[in-house]
């Protein structure tokens, strides 16, 4: 009995996405439709120097999540090199493209296990960094919903959902005890491996201090990914939007599009993002730009994952093999 049911779960859960997924399919089909039927008559030009700049500025955006997970990692003491984390983190965003999102936390952990020697800090450190910020992702598009584009009731209320699902486990009190549970079932498994610390005290540096430099950090990131959509939108010809008037929109644009596809628990968030992308800029930009946005938003963000990937896999390889580096990196 015991074995039927992590594979009930996981039926369970494939039911739960394919759900969702005809869900968002279903309420924006008449959107693709009138996409799909306007992309014929479309003129539009492409602008690569935009795409480079979006592409740029995502990169750009993300930083600061790595820097929030290093104070984390710091703050459990486990300093590890910036450059170490970094890398780690863009090997996690490559990983998400996988089913079941699993790999994402799986490599991440891996990459930083020389200077982490806890497995279960490691992971900790994971979750409560990607919770924190999907969850500033939704407050935003919930504040920015009902206070300055006073949108529909339904967009609100959605919203305020996306901030607290993912919210509420990163509430330090709440944090500390789920993580403390996980961490004693880990160690009550046949054949875990004894941890190196007492990983249960050093959560006890899970406070509202360290969650505040996450959000403020978060913020940061969901501005800049907001100004990474804008210039997306410049590339395919749109020109009538402006940055700051429209800077409210398009930070809700795509927190509510990223957090969503996180949510679904889909790979990348395939067709959900896309989908409620769509959803809300069609009526900025029309049906076939916002279609055309989608599409080119995630080939531009996937490929300069893939290329700062590359570099920094390259760069702090070579730094680890230099002479003398060794002692440096683990500063």
């Amino acid at each position: 009995m015991t074995s039927s049911t992590p594979t009930s779960r996981r039926w369970f859960v494939w039911i739960l996405r394919i759900a969702v997924l005809v869900l968002v399919c279903f309420a924006v089909s008449g959107t693709v439709r009138s996409a799909l039927s306007q992309l014929a008559e479309l003129q539009w030009e492409l602008h690569p120097a935009w795409l480079v700049a979006a592409g740029a500025v995502y990169i750009a955006g993300l930083m600061p999540m790595p820097w929030f997970w290093r104070r984390e990692l710091a703050s459990l003491q486990y300093p590890a090199p910036f450059l170490v984390v970094v890398r780690a983190y863009f090997l996690g965003q490559l990983g998400k493209y996988v089913p079941g999102k699993a790999m994402a936390v799986v490599l991440r952990v891996a990459a930083v296990r020389r200077w982490v020697p806890s497995m279960r800090i490691a992971i900790v450190s994971v979750f409560l960094e990607t919770l924190t910020m999907m969850a500033t992702g939704g407050f935003l598009a919930f504040v920015l919903s009902l206070l300055v584009l006073r949108s529909e009731a339904y967009i609100t209320l959605i919203a305020l959902g996306m901030t607290l699902a993912p919210g509420l486990p990163t509430l330090p009190p709440i944090a500390r005890r789920i993580a403390g549970f996980n961490v004693r079932r880990f160690q009550q498994d046949e054949g875990a491996k004894p941890d190196p610390v007492d990983v249960t005290a050093r959560l006890r540096v899970i406070n509202f201090r360290l969650l505040a430099v996450g959000w403020i950090a978060a913020v940061v990131c969901w501005l800049l990914l907001g100004i990474s959509l804008w210039l997306t939108l410049r590339a395919v010809g749109v020109e009538r939007s402006e940055l700051l008037s429209d800077m409210p929109l398009m930070v809700t644009t795509v927190a509510f599009a990223v957090v969503a596809g996180f949510l679904s628990m889909l790979p990348g968030g395939i067709v959900v993002r896309d989908a409620v992308l769509m959803e809300l800029l069609a009526p900025v930009c029309g049906a076939a730009n916002a279609l055309v946005v989608a599409v080119l938003m995630r080939l531009v963000w996937l490929v300069s994952e893939v290329v700062a990937c590359g570099i920094l896999y390259v760069g702090v390889a070579s730094r680890q093999q230099g002479p003398g580096s060794r002692d440096k990196t683990t500063e």
